[in-house]
This record gives structure tokens, C-alpha cells and sequence, in this order.
């Protein structure tokens, strides 16, 4: 693939930028470099610098051309391992550009494969950040796009430009001298690797949204200039804290950080130029033609916004000063619905990301999200009245990310009652209520005494089809996805199955797709169920199962996945008939699911219910076999008592409680006739 034709013409690197950094001058060896010293090659290692994944990287001094190197050294050498690590070193190799950490010398003839590389005297971008002024960041920034530039013009893209793998040393003049480094998970646009593995590579938090989504054939210099908006976007948070960026800089962080590659910069080039730009005063690159990409970008969300223009074109003359007035009004709003769409897609994404990896503890991350969300709502103070439909929908997609139905409720009716009724909103709000539509149908599932549960459902299932209804047009994700969940609270579970089979064969990343398969075939089994036909609503969960567990291979840690696991074995153990041994192994497949939620979030009400639930029903199975059932009771009731701080749990606690008195009446033999006394479990 060659890109060279299609970039502008490489940008003279500027005086204060782009330097030769320190000159060169003869060394004498540092005191570590003794007869003691452990050598590699003709190199005398020193004081560790870091460590990374394949390696670590030592000061060294290189006793043939008497200099100071850092050397990185591979930790667990292997045929694979070595492949990998001499290629980074020869993809870095071939950029040659003052901004681009210099490669010296390569040997993999000994027991350790090594890497010698120029030694940057200084800190990474992130340790420097708190002491620097926003024009000596962007400064910094403009030297390393201009380093990355020269790498996209021999069709290298990095992968993982991030603000730890810029290193800075003193220029000699009161500033930094820039350097890009560690190109380990770079890709040779014009070449096979058949090296790199097919998972997410690069560091959550800078990876572009083609790149989460798996669209391999995506990556490209786009890549890196959405990482590069991403450090932009942590130096002004570092910087700038509360304090307001500049206009022209928030054109620019927005440019870096679309959605679509194709409206990102063209080049890493344009980007520097517009930090130049900007530095100068002059106006951005990124500024021209602005509206014409706002109104594609609108075309392209609402269609009928075109047979409006239309209209509006051909009575724009009769309403000059009115027109005018709300224009700049839309302007303004525009510009904040751009700035919120960036923070709910940040924290959408963030939290994706946190699903997207093993299972563990989402309390920390999801408090970080909670204190993002305060920061936004900051924002909505500060900005005013024309920031509070983009800021609540913002905040509605956020809170909804995180499980928080009332709080994304409040807000989204704020920004639809505000007048802020777009299909965004409209969608949203399906979301929320359909979400809420689950929760209550959980309560029902687990006996929930609430006599107002299916009067709720009912009224939140009314407005999530009249939203959907208004949705047509919203770009949040594919709307198939969001009407799969509508139609399974609907009981449509076909055209449910279909839709959710639909959204997965042509985004096989969207795992939500699978969880929504998995709850419409469970549903299908349920009214199978209901007809007597066991065997068909049996073969139904089984296929349930196998839905759910392709979600869990890829949503490791997101509770969605385990929940529609759980549901449809709850029904299958209550309906399958096996022998005791057998259904007692099912019951800990089922718990260790419990399990996964509680590991997930401890605090969580559904994971509290779930976890009392499989351990009462397992409970009420070995009773009606004779068998003991103190154990799981005692297990329920501390199960139970983490949930005392947990309201809205308050009457399922109490009637699980009355439950466990009922099971052990029932075996002492004073409970209903006919209940024999449990015998202890050999």
C-alpha cells in the first residue's frame, strides 16, 4: 500500500521544533562503567532506565565510540520474541528525523538480543507536563507530529503514541528537545507482518474507535493522528486544568479525535501545520470548509435535514434578522454538542475498554467515570443556557454506560424537555427505557413481591417504542442493535433474534449483539416452556448458552454477558429434570456465573440478587432430595446481609429471608405435611 503520493509535501522542520538537540561532545566514562560492570557485546551496562513488555532498557556506555546509549535488551528471548524485537528495531530504524529516537546498533548473534539507541537525557511528556506552559506543549507536540510524519511517509504508522513514549532532554535554550520512541508496535502499511497478533494493541486510552471496533483495514496514518489528539487532550488537562482552551485549540483536538478516519487530518503534515499555525496566530487549515463538514456530518445523521434546507433556502430571504439570531445560536450549540459528543464518546469507549479486558474490580474505573461526569456537568454551569441539552444528553449517555438508569433518565428528559429533541436524544432514551425494562423483569424472575413491578415495565416499555420511533437518523451505534432489545421486551423474540444475528454477522465486535441473541433465544425457550414442549425450550437454552459464553469471550468483564447466562440457566435447572449429582454440578456452573457479577462490582443490587438466588434455589434442591441444606442457607444469609445497605433490594432481601425460614421449617418437619428431614450430603 503506498501512501507517499497521497501526503503533501514534508514540512521543513522549524528552529523550535525540530533541532539537532545537544551537539555532541567526547564523554568520559561514567563511574558505573568499571571493571565490575556487566557488558553486553562492546556495551557496559549501567543504571536501569525501564521496563516494558519484551525488554528492559539499561544506560549504557559504548566503550568502542566512547558514548553514553540506551540499551534495551530482550528479557525472555525466544525465535518469536527475537523476530518481533529486531523488527522494531529496524522499522525505527529507517526513520531518520531529529524527532525520532535514533537507532545505533542491533545484535542478536548472543544469548540476549540487543537494541543500542540514543540516550535522551530527560523526562517522558507525562512527567514534564505539570511544569510546562500551554505554547511549550504544543511546541513539544509539534516537533513529535513532525516526527511522525517522517515515519508515515515510508508507511510506518507507531500504534501506541502516547505521552510516556515522547522523551524530551534540554535543547540548551531554555526549552525541550522532542524525541518519539518505542516503535514495538509499529506496522509496515506496505508490507505482511505476519508477527503482530489480532488483539487490541496500543494503550486504551489512545486507541481510535476502527481500531477497539477490529477494523484492521482501517489503520493508517489516521491512527496515529487520533493517539496524537489524545495526548493533546491530556497535556490541556494537565495544563489547563478548569481554566478554558483556546478556541483554536479545540478545533483542533476535535479534528484529531473524530469518529470517522476520513475526517480526521489528512496527513500528520496538516496537523503540523495547524499547531504552527496556531503558535503563530494565524488562522487554522482545520477552519476552512468547517461548516461544509458540520453540515455532511448532519446529512449524514438526519436525513431529512435536507429536505429542510431546501425549504429554508428558498425562505431565507424573507427572514434575514431572525435567521441570522438563530444561526449563530445553532452555531454556538453545534459547537457545544461537538465538544459533549467527545466527552460521552470518551467515557463510552473508556468503559468499553475497561469490558473489554479480564475480569476485575470496575469500582475504580466506574468512580473515575463518575468524577468525569461531575466535571461535565461543571462545564454545563459555566458554558450556560446553550449547553444544556448537548451537556444533558452527554451526561445521560454517560450515566447509562454506567448502570446509573435514574440518573441517565433525569438527564435525557432535561435535554428533551429543554427542546434539544433530536434522534441522539431520542435513542438514548429508548436505551434507558428498555434497560429499566430489564431490571424490573430480573425482579419479577426472582419473586419480587412488588405489586407496581409490571405496571412499571409496562409504562417504560410504552416510551422506549415511542423514542425509538423517533430515532431514525441517530449514529450512536447500529439502531438494529437497540431495536433487538425493544423487540425481546416486546416478546417478539424472532424478529429480536434476527436483528441481534444481523447487527453481529456484520460488526462481529459488537459482543452487546450476542448478549441480545442470547436473551432472545432464552425468551424463545420460555414459550416453549409454557406449551409443554420441554425438549425444544431445553435445546433453545442450550443455544441461549452458547450465545452468551461467545459475548463473554469478548465483553470479559461486562455484566450483561453473565447476566443472560444466569437467566437462562435458572429456567433450564428448574425445568431439566437431571439426577441430584448432575443438577448439583449445574448449580455451581450457575454460581461460579454469580460469581464473575459479584467479582465485577460487590456493590452491585443485580449481582447481590443473583448470587442469593442460585444459592436459595440450590438450597430448595437439595431439601426436596432429603439432603442438608444449611450450608447454601448460611451462605444466602451472608449473601444477604452485604446487600442491608442496598434500598431498593430491601423487599427481596426480606422475602429471601422469609424463604430461608421456610426451607429450614421444612426440614426440621415442622413446616407442611409430606416435607421429609434433610439428611446430611455424603
Amino acid at each position: 500500500m503506498e501512501l507517499s503520493p497521497a501526503l503533501p509535501p514534508e514540512p521543513e522542520p522549524s528552529p523550535r521544533s525540530a533541532g539537532p538537540g545537544p551537539a555532541a561532545a567526547a564523554e568520559a566514562p561514567p563511574a558505573w562503567a568499571g571493571p565490575g560492570a556487566r557488558q553486553l557485546g562492546r556495551y557496559l551496562l549501567g543504571p536501569p532506565l525501564g521496563r516494558g513488555g519484551m525488554g528492559e532498557v539499561h544506560e549504557a556506555w559504548d566503550s568502542l565510540l566512547s558514548r553514553r546509549v540506551a540499551l534495551k535488551s530482550l528479557t525472555l528471548p525466544s525465535a518469536r520474541a527475537t523476530v518481533r524485537f529486531l523488527r522494531e528495531a529496524r522499522l525505527q530504524a529507517r526513520v531518520t528525523h531529529p524527532n525520532v529516537c535514533r537507532i545505533y546498533d542491533v545484535d542478536a548473534s548472543g544469548a540476549v538480543p540487543f537494541i543500542a539507541m540514543q540516550r535522551i537525557q530527560g523526562p517522558n511528556l507525562l512527567q514534564a507536563a505539570p511544569g510546562l506552559t500551554l505554547a511549550e506543549a504544543v511546541e513539544i507536540l509539534h516537533a513529535v507530529v513532525l516526527g511522525v510524519n517522517a515515519a508515515h511517509r515510508l508507511n510506518l504508522i507507531h500504534r501506541d503514541l502516547k505521552p510516556s513514549n515522547i522523551l524530551l532532554e534540554p535543547d540548551g535554550l531554555g526549552g525541550w528537545h522532542a524525541c518519539v520512541a518505542d516503535f514495538g508496535l509499529a506496522k509496515d502499511l506496505a508490507g505482511e507482518d505476519p508477527t503482530q497478533t489480532q488483539g487490541l494493541l496500543g494503550t486504551p486510552d489512545f486507541v481510535p474507535p476502527e481500531q477497539l471496533r477490529g477494523e484492521t483495514g482501517a489503520l493508517g496514518p489516521a491512527t496515529d493522528i487520533y493517539a496524537l489528539g489524545a495526548t493533546l487532550r491530556v497535556l490541556l488537562e494537565r495544563i489547563q486544568g478548569p481554566r478554558p482552551v483556546p478556541a483554536p485549540l479545540r478545533v483542533i483536538l476535535a479534528r484529531c479525535l473524530e469518529e470517522r478516519p476520513q475526517d480526521r487530518y489528512r496527513s500528520a503534515g496538516e496537523l503540523a501545520e495547524d499547531l504552527r499555525r496556531f503558535l503563530d496566530g494565524e488562522p487554522l487549515l482545520a477552519s476552512r470548509g468547517s461548516w461544509r463538514r458540520d453540515l455532511r456530518r448532519g446529512l449524514r445523521r438526519h436525513p431529512a435535514l435536507a429536505a429542510g434546507l431546501g425549504v429554508f433556502v428558498l425562505l431565507g430571504a424573507g427572514f434575514g434578522a431572525w435567521s441570522a439570531h438563530l444561526s449563530g445560536r445553532g452555531r454556538r450549540q453545534a459547537a457545544m454538542a461537538q465538544r459533549f459528543a467527545l466527552d460521552a464518546r470518551d467515557l463510552e469507549n473508556r468503559m468499553r475498554i475497561e469490558r473489554l479486558v479480564p475480569v476485575h474490580d470496575l469500582r475504580p474505573a466506574l468512580a473515575q467515570m463518575l468524577e468525569r461526569l461531575g466535571r461535565i456537568r461543571a462545564d454545563m454551569a459555566r458554558l450556560g443556557p446553550e449547553a444544556q441539552g448537548p451537556g444533558n444528553l452527554a451526561l445521560g449517555r454517560g450515566y447509562g454506560a454506567l448502570g446509573e438508569l435514574d440518573q441517565a433518565l433525569a438527564a435525557l428528559d432535561r435535554a428533551w424537555a429543554g427542546g434539544y429533541a433530536n434522534p441522539e436524544v431520542a435513542y438514548a432514551l429508548c436505551k434507558v427505557h428498555c434497560d429499566y425494562c430489564l431490571l424490573l423483569a430480573d425482579r419479577e424472575l426472582a419473586g419480587d413481591p412488588d405489586p407496581t413491578l409490571a405496571s412499571r415495565k409496562a409504562a417504560h416499555l410504552e416510551a422506549a417504542r415511542a423514542f425509538f420511533n423517533r430515532a431514525d437518523g441517530a449514529a450512536w451505534e447500529p439502531l438494529d442493535l437497540g431495536e433487538a432489545g425493544l423487540l425481546i421486551q416486546e416478546g417478539a423474540f424472532p424478529a429480536a433474534l434476527a436483528k441481534a444475528r444481523g447487527v453481529f454477522k456484520a460488526a462481529p465486535w459488537l459482543y452487546e449483539a450476542k448478549v441480545e441473541e442470547a436473551r432472545a433465544l432464552g425468551g424463545l425457550g420460555l414459550q416453549r416452556l409454557g406449551r409443554g414442549e420441554r425438549r425444544a425450550a431445553l435445546s433453545l437454552f442450550r443455544e441461549a448458552s452458547l450465545a452468551a459464553r461467545a459475548a463473554q469471550a469478548i465483553g470479559h468483564s461486562d455484566e450483561a454477558c453473565y447476566l443472560a447466562d444466569l437467566e437462562w440457566r435458572l429456567h433450564w435447572l428448574e425445568h431439566s429434570g437431571l439426577a441430584l449429582p448432575a443438577l448439583l454440578a449445574a448449580w455451581d456452573e450457575a454460581e461460579q456465573l454469580a460469581d464473575q457479577l459479584v467479582a465485577l462490582r460487590a456493590d452491585s443490587p443485580r449481582a447481590v440478587e443473583a448470587k442469593a438466588q442460585v444459592l436459595l434455589r440450590r438450597a430448595s434442591a437439595l431439601a426436596a432430595a432429603g439432603r442438608d441444606p444449611e450450608p447454601e442457607l448460611l451462605r444466602a444469609e451472608r449473601t444477604l446481609a452485604a446487600a442491608t445497605g442496598l434500598p431498593e433490594l430491601a423487599p427481596v432481601v426480606l422475602r429471601d429471608r422469609r424463604r430461608i425460614d421456610r426451607i429450614r421449617a421444612g426440614c426440621r418437619g415442622d413446616g407442611a405435611a409430606g416435607v421429609r428431614r434433610a439428611q446430611p450430603l455424603n
